[in-house]
């Protein structure tokens, strides 16, 4: 079963042939092509998950192109968790505050992220593979 699949809430495939036919529509077009990759969990066998997704961009993107990432890890606040498990009363979404640490934005709000160490396993596993397979691309930021 694949991260969407499980996790989902709605969102459409990263690798779908609209987005694939799109972004090769913008190349052409001398457009600057930017990937956003989100939500980032630490699931089961979350490695081998992501490394699907990226054996699929790699093959979308097969040409050189300026190419950024933004790599979005998953966090959510009080009022976020509340309206998705009231949406999605089935998913299987980790929103458990016990299991997060705390982050606080310079306007005083709160939500929930992963812990110092799962953030920079996860950071290193996709760094690592988009400087192999991505030598030319960016990395924007990583939040």
């Amino acid at each position: 079963m694949s991260v969407r699949g499980r996790y989902s809430v709605g969102s459409v495939p990263a690798a779908s042939f609209a987005a694939v036919s799109f972004t090769l529509i913008l190349w052409r077009g001398g457009y600057p092509v930017g990937l956003a990759i989100a939500p980032i969990m630490p699931i089961e066998d979350w490695e081998t998950h992501y490394t699907r997704l990226f054996d699929s961009i790699s093959e979308a993107l097969d040409f050189d192109c300026d190419l950024t990432f933004e790599l979005i890890s998953h966090r959510f606040t009080l009022g976020s968790k509340e309206v998705l498990q009231t949406w999605y009363p089935q998913s299987k979404l980790d929103m458990d505050e016990e299991t997060r640490t705390v982050k606080r934005n310079k306007f005083g709000g709160t939500k929930y992220v992963y812990d110092t160490d799962t953030m920079k396993t996860l950071r290193r596993f996709f760094e690592s593979e988009i400087t192999k397979r991505f030598p030319q691309g960016r990395i924007l930021y990583w939040t």
